[in-house]
């Protein structure tokens, strides 16, 4: 019997076991292998992201591409359409099913109604598949095999490969808030954040990206009245995706130009380069010189420059987002070709500025934060600096900037974003899987990988330990994108079956 783990109940294991599962199926023999499967909240299938159950939380990305299956990225919207399509109240956005947007929740029931498919089809098959609620804590390597201590502490399994679904870990910056009543340190779920808004007159966000968004969106569908500040270094908020993106016919960075620059000159691709032959890509586009300091948005009225980014996604989009758009099945490709030297400077210099444009908002939600904008209910604070406790009645954080400006604020929320270093992620079994060394860090953050096969690469992990999602974040791109996740599934599911069939399991 051949025993397969898989750590995560979220979007990520949900895409694993539904693949995994056809994989084995095809093999025709399926009597032959067991499934140990983990999650450590009560309910498999979600996850914290899709499991939310405010409506304002919708999907950053048109319904065709949230597809769980590797060959059909449709078919989550062929799904909508099957129920109820745009007459669901869930479905946000014009144009065709296809191109819609929907709320987190609702495609979390699209990932649970996928999961319980095929546990039944896997029943029915002769296909062994157990489901634990519990954490996985502890993974130990002993004579070819991994055994798997959970919280309960009451058994071990033993597993012939573990497949690591682990999902995106919390914001570990302000640790040491955590005991301040008036800090919520993930704004997941969301009940957390509703059980104490109402009791401040001045809530503060540490962030201005995707999750800092969604964070806002909470307080204002469900009727904040106080004012709400969004504290962050850069001040940088994401741009606003069209309903459809135009399409983008690139001449400059393309994966043939990148090759040839390679072969003929035996180097890796510097960052600068693949930076100039973006700048000559939008000079095409618009028909005009670009200069570099014209993309840099650090420290402008983020209010004022919304309004533009709705007026842009009206028409189809800005063309420095249909430009990263285009490039959303190459970036992969990209991000390969670069030494590890160049991928630090690319996280330095331009990850920022990449992340606003390749990872924008619904329009949906920038309506509704322009009106929050101009009722004067919200701003974005840049150059935050630093944050004092204040005990004082109303004021429990004095937020500062470099300039020496203060904001007085009641509740404070973290949404910085995912720490991209093992260590830095705050979860117990990655963290003794770095002690026992069943898998080593990446310089550029996450674990040291085959994106081939998804298979971790350490000195005592064997070759059975696999990995999908944020954990690999420093060697793969897009890792926060399910189309993306679901593409490396069916890489590591290939692999794990044909090492097992064909007799390569050492």
């Amino acid at each position: 019997m051949n025993h397969i783990a898989i750590i995560g109940g979220g979007a990520c294991g949900v895409a694993v076991f539904v693949d995994l599962f056809h994989q084995i199926g095809l093999s025709g023999k399926p009597q032959a292998f067991s499934i140990h499967w983990y999650e450590e909240d009560e309910q498999f299938g979600k996850g914290l992201a899709f499991g939310t159950d405010q409506p304002g939380h919708i999907l950053n990305t048109q319904a065709d591409l949230m597809g769980i299956f590797p060959e059909e990225p449709d078919h989550f919207a062929k799904w909508l359409d099957e129920n109820g399509g745009k007459s669901n109240k869930a479905v946000k956005g014009g144009g065709k099913l296809e191109d819609s947007y929907t709320s987190r929740n609702f495609y979390g029931n699209y990932l649970r109604e996928q999961m319980q498919v095929y546990l039944r089809h896997a029943q029915n098959l002769g296909l062994s598949v157990v489901q634990y609620k519990q954490r996985a804590e502890k993974i130990d390597f002993e004579a070819g095999k991994y055994r798997i201590t959970t919280n309960e502490g009451i058994m071990a399994h033993l597993a012939d490969k573990v497949i690591l679904a682990v999902g995106t870990p919390k914001p570990n910056k302000f640790s040491e808030l955590r005991y301040n009543k008036n800090y919520i340190d993930f704004p997941w779920p969301s009940n957390r954040i509703l059980k104490k808004y109402r009791e401040h007159r001045n809530i503060g966000i540490l962030g201005s990206s995707l999750s800092a968004i969604d964070t806002v969106i909470t307080l204002l569908d469900n009727g904040y009245a106080g004012q709400i500040y969004l504290f962050s270094p850069d001040g940088l908020m994401p741009k606003v995706q069209p309903v459809k993106n135009k399409n983008v016919e690139r001449k400059f960075l393309t994966l043939s130009n990148l090759n040839r620059w390679k072969r003929e000159r035996m180097q890796p691709i510097p960052v600068k380069l693949l930076f100039r032959w973006f700048l000559q890509e939008l000079e095409v586009i618009t028909g005009n010189p670009v200069q570099a300091k014209s993309l840099n948005r650090v420290g402008l009225p983020a209010d004022q420059l919304l309004d533009k980014d709705i007026e842009w996604a009206e028409k189809g989009g800005d063309p420095v987002v249909n430009l990263a758009y285009s490039l959303r099945h190459e970036a992969s490709a990209l991000w390969d070709a670069l030494s590890v030297e160049e991928k630090i400077k690319f996280k330095k210099w331009l990850g920022p500025h990449w992340a606003i444009n390749r990872h924008g908002m619904p329009l949906h939600n920038a309506y509704k934060l322009k009106r929050a904008f101009d009722m004067g209910k919200l701003k974005v604070i840049p150059f935050f600096e630093n944050l004092e406790e204040d005990r004082g009645e109303g004021a429990n954080f004095i937020m500062k900037t470099v300039s020496g400006a203060s904001y007085e604020v009641g509740l404070l929320i973290n949404a910085t974003g995912s720490p991209g270093a093992l260590d830095q992620m705050g979860n117990a079994l990655i963290t003794y899987l770095l002690e026992k060394k069943l898998i080593r860090s990446h310089p550029v953050g996450g674990a040291v990988v085959n994106p081939r096969t998804m298979q971790l690469l350490s000195p005592a992990g064997g070759n059975g330990i696999f990995a999908v999602g944020h954990l690999v974040n420093g060697m793969l791109m897009d890792v926060n994108a399910v189309w993306f996740n679901v593409k490396t599934v069916r890489n590591l599911t290939q692999e794990i079956l044909f090492r097992i069939l064909d007799g390569n399991n050492d």
